[in-house]
């Protein structure tokens, strides 16, 4: 790996960690894991174990020490890294005490900024209190391990009152005044971070995903970012944002063990990214 590249990366779990304290985490070391525990909004993406970038393979005793502390706390472990910054062979321990692959996303940088013409009947812009139902749906029926967190009202309006505290935006897409798309975008450390993008269905194929990235990646810069950076979980996401100017640079994955679900009155949701 290129020194820029890891500076990069470096860079981005920077941003990782301080987002989530801004959202509420507490922050805690145990190494080579960061543990990210968050009561008030009890969703997994909010309570993980992630990796220290460039260190050592951990023992089988302090990776069940972590999962023994989300039990404890009524969650499931999850560990979430970037293969290329974690330490090698991780995955095969993981997997050895129990844990299960659950998903992978491609880290894309933007290294070369586009900005598509915008059709005469599409706005972009910040969405209002007053688009938080229609948001709200969006995101439900787009990311289906995410429609609890989004359509539960105490969930959402813990998520949306961190979201405002952290200054987190969503922006959105309007079509003929119709809210069809939204996205969400964190600044902090140099970095911009975009999140679930998500388009409605009756408004898909028409290129509003790729429209409202480019325009999130240009309001992150405008609030000073020299880092947009964003996940790609799908090819076909892959496809939108490399014609806007975005590039994969790494991959992180989510593994998890099934022994034990989410916290008692507490809603199974994923994230939206």
């Amino acid at each position: 790996m290129d020194a820029p590249l890891r500076n990069t990366l470096d860079s981005y779990e920077t941003y990782l960690v301080e987002h989530n304290r801004s959202m509420g985490c507490l922050v805690t070391i145990r190494h080579p894991f960061v543990l990210f525990t968050n009561d008030e909004i009890a969703v997994p993406w909010y309570n993980y174990a992630g990796v220290v970038p460039w260190s050592e393979i951990p023992g089988r005793e302090r990776i069940e020490e972590v999962m023994a502390h989300y039990r404890a706390r009524g969650y499931s472990p999850h560990f979430t890294f970037t293969l290329e910054t974690a330490p090698g062979g991780l995955t095969e321990a993981l997997q050895s005490a129990g844990c299960a692959l659950e998903s992978r996303k491609y880290v894309m940088f933007q290294y070369e900024p586009v900005d598509p013409p915008v059709p005469a009947d599409v706005r972009l812009g910040k969405t209002g209190p007053e688009d938080m139902p229609a948001a709200g749906r969006i995101l439900g029926v787009s990311f289906e391990s995410g429609e609890s967190a989004w359509q539960d009202p105490t969930v959402r309006i813990r998520l949306v009152t961190r979201m405002r505290a952290a200054r987190m935006h969503q922006l959105g897409a309007w079509v003929d005044g119709r809210l069809a798309a939204a996205a969400h975008l964190h600044t902090g450390v140099g970095v911009g971070h975009i999140t679930g993008v998500a388009t409605a269905p009756e408004f898909r194929g028409r290129g509003l995903a790729g429209l409202l990235t480019a325009y999130a990646a240009r309001f992150a810069r405008d609030e000073g970012a020299t880092l947009v950076a964003l996940e790609a979980a799908t090819p076909d996401a892959e496809r939108v944002y490399t014609r806007i100017g975005f590039r994969r640079a790494a991959e992180r994955v989510a593994y998890s063990s099934k022994s034990q679900g989410t916290a008692p009155g507490r809603p199974p949701s994923g994230n939206p990214q």
